[in-house]
């Protein structure tokens, strides 16, 4: 974590803004005329002169230097992080760490069959992590395990490496279209009125970038498939009949393989829609409700109601959908625990499949950027008590936790959470999140993934003489390699460039 972000973890708010020696002398010279909230000096012999709300003081380093900016940083955060917590009376619950996959040294600890006391200790001694996040990760990283023992398609598997899922491969597909754009998103998406022709050109790209990679993993079918957004269904039923019937007859080859296909947002979702994904066999769906107060719903400009979403979940049901899950936001503006309470009893009276609780993420890409401007951080509400609700509604459901990631400026400096049913897990997510196995994009604003076993697997598998610290730092986690491509994110460039968005994902497998 650097300095910054501990800063807007522990102060978050307060509109923090950073001057470094590259600032524009104006805003140089008005944060010397209002007076640093926070500063930092390095001198050469790697003492540091420190000065927070008036007072100041010296930081020595006992085990770092400057030469090693990494633990230098480390060891200075550290420092700062004892003072801000004395100022402010609260732990951070994630400690210092600021990565979006807070899991992974847990993940690495059990691949390798290290113990649960060892994950523990290097989650408390290196990031400050609170023993009941020490204690999550570790319980959510040998059920990413469990799930990723379901991967069927990967030939590795039978060669007895625990890694077997490395040897196969998922499919994202991504809609960037939504009936309108929410308050708090900062996705790539684009209201699907703005298109003339009803999303029809992209579709088209589309399939043709499916088809023209076809040839990527030759008679392999994947392990999952992931078709996200934006709100795929936000395209019509006979778009959406298309571009899965293209991903069956490139990708998929059985039922055995995992299809989701985010339905999202009520007013997307109709009877025909979903007639179609239950033609095709589609395995998993999501119906988000994000609230269920109807006051928030109309403050997000989420246009479709309350009622309507839990509408359309009974029609899921109906129709014989029995994968079925559901994300719900805490933080939203204004809410606090009766409304987040009032969701939980929604759920609890729908009892969804899975369930994603997502915590808030200030994101200043999104039109909740303007909101805060307007409005400053006081409306956002989002504590221990309100997460513990959640995670209650969660359990009370037979809903245990699988996957965990975070994001920057997350309202509480929580985390986004998914639950399950045992069995009901999503394997994409696992396999995206811990970045083990290859991913196909295809879609604006899609990344292709290549991940690649690079080394002895005993290394990993077996404890070795390696500290858990030492295996993590080495810079060669899991021993495996991975490069990446990106497709455009403006649906315009994604159309017209398409044959060297094809070209780089060759080159990029090839």
């Amino acid at each position: 974590m650097d300095v910054l972000a501990l800063l807007r973890s522990f102060y978050a708010k307060l509109d923090i803004k950073p001057v470094v020696p590259e600032s524009r002398e104006d805003v140089k010279a008005e944060a010397e005329n209002n007076g640093y909230f926070f500063s930092v000096k390095v001198s050469d012999d790697g003492s540091a002169l420190v000065s927070f709300k008036g007072t100041g003081f010296v930081f020595t380093p006992k085990t770092s230097s400057p030469d090693d900016f990494t633990a230098y940083k480390k060891e200075l955060c550290r420092k700062l992080y004892s003072v801000f917590k004395e100022d402010t009376g609260r732990d951070l619950p994630w400690g210092m760490m600021n990565g979006v996959r807070p899991t992974k040294p847990a993940f690495i600890a059990a691949l390798a069959g290290r113990g649960k006391s060892e994950s523990d200790e290097y989650y408390r001694s290196e990031y400050l992590v609170t023993d009941e996040k020490a204690d999550m990760s570790w319980d959510i990283a040998r059920s990413e395990l469990n799930v990723l023992g379901g991967c069927e398609h990967s030939e590795s598997r039978c060669k007895g490496d625990r890694r077997g899922y490395a040897g196969g491969y998922s499919v994202y597909i991504g809609i960037p279209f939504c009936p309108s754009r929410c308050l708090y998103c900062s996705f790539t998406a684009y209201p699907l009125a703005a298109f003339k022709d009803g999303g029809e050109a992209y579709v088209q790209a589309l399939i043709e970038e499916m088809k023209s990679c076809s040839k990527i993993f030759p008679g392999k079918a994947p392990d999952s498939i992931y078709m996200g957004g934006g709100t795929p269904t936000a395209l019509d039923a006979r778009q959406l009949d298309r571009i899965i019937s293209v991903a069956e007859d490139v990708y998929f080859t059985g039922p055995s393989i995992e299809f989701t296909v985010e339905a999202g947002r009520a007013d997307s979702i109709t009877e025909d829609k979903l007639k179609v994904l239950k033609k095709h066999g589609i395995s998993r769906i999501s119906v988000n409700p994000q609230t269920f107060n109807q006051k928030t719903l109309d403050l997000i400009g989420r246009k479709a109601t309350a009622d309507e979403t839990v509408e359309a979940f009974k029609l899921a049901r109906s129709l014989g959908f029995d994968n079925i899950n559901m994300d719900i936001i805490l933080g939203l503006p204004g809410e606090g625990m009766d409304e987040v309470k009032h969701t939980c009893e929604v759920i609890e009276e729908l009892k969804p499949d899975s369930l994603t609780v997502h915590s808030l993420a200030l994101k200043r890409a999104s039109f909740l950027g303007d909101w805060i401007e307007k409005n400053g951080h006081s409306a956002f509400t989002n504590t221990e008590e309100i997460q513990k609700l959640a995670r209650d509604c969660a359990l009370s459901i037979g809903l245990e936790p699988y996957y965990l990631y975070r994001q920057k400026d997350m309202s509480g400096g929580f985390e986004n959470i998914g639950y399950a049913l045992p069995g009901k897990e999503c394997l994409y997510n696992v396999v995206m999140m811990e970045e083990v196995q290859s991913i196909l994009g295809f879609g604006a604003g899609t990344i292709s993934k290549k991940v690649v076993p690079s080394g002895n697997t005993d290394a990993v598998t077996k404890p070795g003489n390696m500290s858990l610290g030492e295996l993590i730092r080495s810079g060669d986690e899991l021993h495996m390699d991975i490069s990446r491509c990106e497709n455009f994110k403006e649906v315009g460039d994604y159309i017209s460039r398409l044959p060297e968005l094809i070209d780089r994902k060759k080159e990029l497998f090839g």
